[in-house]
């Protein structure tokens, strides 16, 4: 699969972490029969056509909720997808509901979204092209954006510390600088992340490691570096949100690419 990212525009960055697009050459393979989804801080909203050329069928779209627990999803016929992956407080922030409420949820799109989810099909079916779907999905968040209340910038600044810390911040030090006792603390977090704020670290740590996976000789290196006390509990807690031991994983993520 050819897969590629592209940032948003700097008036979403805040909210957007990147869209993207993955596309099967069906001359050289069929799609996988399965979706492999590991633990993951973001919320995906997926539009899926049977081809990338300009009339093809959009076949579903759908809101993937943030998750700490893999999952294996089967598909079929699809050989094209476009997506946006928000971080979490987009969600409160942009829709005026709880990150929580999204957890390990699959929800269609005109469910979640009602008629702006039908205007949003209908005007990603008849877009010719990637650019074209960006640009319709930028212009949708940008009037969000326009219209949303005031939110909890303590927990979004606190979300944020996280993210910069690779998982590793001290959790304590983040309800004190929030001017919060510890459980009021935990559950606005959870309202804005998602999850409870050790389990939000967790997957942030497991993202920073994917991501960082490339620069390191050996996993060994690889965990100390992200903050895992040994290679071990590097390797278990891989597992545990991905469903893969590092070495198949990756491995995999080779397979398919």
């Amino acid at each position: 699969m050819e897969y590629r990212e592209i940032a948003p525009c700097n008036e979403l960055k805040d909210f957007i972490s990147h869209y993207w697009v993955g596309t099967w050459d069906t001359n050289k393979q069929a799609p996988t029969e399965l979706y492999y989804i590991t633990a993951s801080s973001l919320t995906e909203i997926t539009f899926a056509f049977s081809g990338s050329g300009k009339h093809d069928e959009l076949l579903f779209s759908i809101v993937q909720g943030h998750t700490q627990i893999p999952l294996q999803s089967p598909v079929r016929e699809f050989y094209h997808l476009i997506g946006v992956s928000l971080y979490s407080y987009a969600i409160p922030s942009l829709f005026n509901l709880s990150s929580f409420e999204l957890n390990q949820e699959f929800i269609p799109l005109t469910t979640f979204l009602g008629k702006d989810g039908s205007v949003l099909n209908e005007e990603m079916a008849l877009a010719e092209t990637t650019e074209q779907r960006v640009e319709i999905l930028s212009c949708y968040f940008k009037s969000l954006l326009k219209n949303r209340k005031i939110v909890d910038t303590r927990m979004i600044r606190a979300i944020q510390e996280v993210k910069r810390n690779n998982g590793n911040p001290k959790i304590i030090d983040l309800a004190v600088n929030s001017f919060l006792s510890q459980k009021q603390f935990n559950r606005r977090f959870k309202e804005f992340s998602g999850f409870n704020p050790k389990v939000y670290a967790r997957i942030i740590r497991l993202e920073s490691a994917i991501k960082s996976y490339p620069n390191f000789r050996n996993l060994t290196e690889l965990a100390h570096n992200i903050g895992y006390y040994d290679q071990a509990h590097f390797i278990r807690e891989f597992k545990e949100l991905t469903g893969f031991s590092p070495r198949e994983f990756w491995k995999l993520s080779e397979d398919k690419s």
